[in-house]
């Protein structure tokens, strides 16, 4: 289907179409832009950005903080590891110790 521009009649002047449209009684002014220069635009972009900013850059230091505080526990977390299963080590040399003497003075005794 070919729509011809042709077969559309203009309209007349803008009159026919203020008598269509209602009065708003001041909307006009509603849809005035509330920022009157470029300048004021820009002023609020960047107050917007930076408060944007702001959080994001303290986001990322809350972030840091908690990075680094699990390295740290994670660092004290291997030096516990590290120091009960020396521990783990020593109790179980002392058991076999121990149960080396028992079973010896067991078979001394028959």
């Amino acid at each position: 289907m070919q729509i011809e521009l042709s077969n559309f009649q203009p309209l007349a002047a803008n009159e026919a179409i203020e008598q269509e449209v209602p009065d708003l009684g001041g909307a006009e002014q509603l849809s005035a832009p509330m920022i009157e220069s470029d300048q004021e635009l820009a002023s609020l972009i960047r107050s917007v950005g930076m408060t944007s900013i702001t959080d994001i850059d303290d986001l990322v230091i809350e972030l840091q903080e908690a990075r680094n505080y699990l390295q740290s526990e994670g660092n004290r977390i291997r030096a516990e590891i590290a120091r009960y299963t020396a521990l783990t080590g020593a109790a179980s040399a002392s058991v076999k110790i121990i149960f080396d003497a028992v079973r010896a003075w067991r078979t001394a005794d028959h």
